[in-house]
């Protein structure tokens, strides 16, 4: 069995440890660094290379968004999961936008956290379900979206986009060039009127194409 190693970044040493500790537990996972602000983080993420980068998102020096958006500069793979306290809406959009794979509130379980590796490690992204359901009442407040009529193909890639694969993943995974996922990508965001890919990721949650 592969070992599963992964940062830990978070400015509050009991938290580290607890989670760890819970980390530890499961056979296979490695934490292989700790680190208590964000500088720290992108360095370790750099030379180390774990399998996935677990961010709290307030930190010292740079927040766990801004990680994110530079560790997604030099690696578009590894795999982020952010585990936070906050829950505001507009800070998991912003952290969906710089690229993490998840978005965990601190206050979970211990088969949630099994639940949210094992989804972002086979490429798929991850909200704690009082995120989902927020995100659900807010789609349902706002109306239900008009019926929009996808080709087969847009479907593809609209479901792989929002499942957290990057342009060059997409493209290997349906044969074609990244520009022509480029290309489908932006019919897209104009024939859903949305503008990034938190846009489609909210789309493709709300149509059943991700879970």
């Amino acid at each position: 069995m592969e070992k599963i190693t992964i940062l830990l970044a978070d400015d509050q040493l009991l938290v580290r440890a607890g989670i760890r500790a819970l980390l530890e537990s499961q056979p296979g996972h490695q934490v292989v660094a700790e680190c208590e602000n964000g500088p720290d983080a992108v360095a370790a993420i750099g030379t180390l290379k774990p399998s996935v980068a677990v961010l709290d998102i307030a930190m010292p020096g740079m927040s766990g968004i801004e990680v994110a958006q530079r560790v997604r500069g030099f690696d578009p793979d590894i795999k982020i999961l952010v585990l936070s306290g906050i829950e505001r809406q507009e800070v998991v959009e912003q952290a969906l936008a710089a690229g993490v794979n998840g978005y965990m509130l601190k206050d979970f379980a211990l088969a949630e956290l099994q639940l949210a590796l094992e989804t972002v490690l086979r490429n798929g992204r991850f909200l704690s379900p009082r995120l989902q359901e927020r995100l659900i009442s807010r789609m349902l407040e706002g109306g239900a979206a008009a019926a929009v009529s996808l080709t087969a193909r847009q479907t593809e890639i609209l479901r792989l986009v929002a499942s957290g694969r990057s342009t060059k993943e997409v493209a290997r995974e349906l044969d074609i060039s990244p520009k022509t996922v480029e290309f489908h990508r932006a019919q897209l965001m104009e024939k859903l009127g949305v503008h990034d890919v938190t846009g489609l990721t909210r789309y493709a949650m709300q149509n059943g194409l991700v879970h």
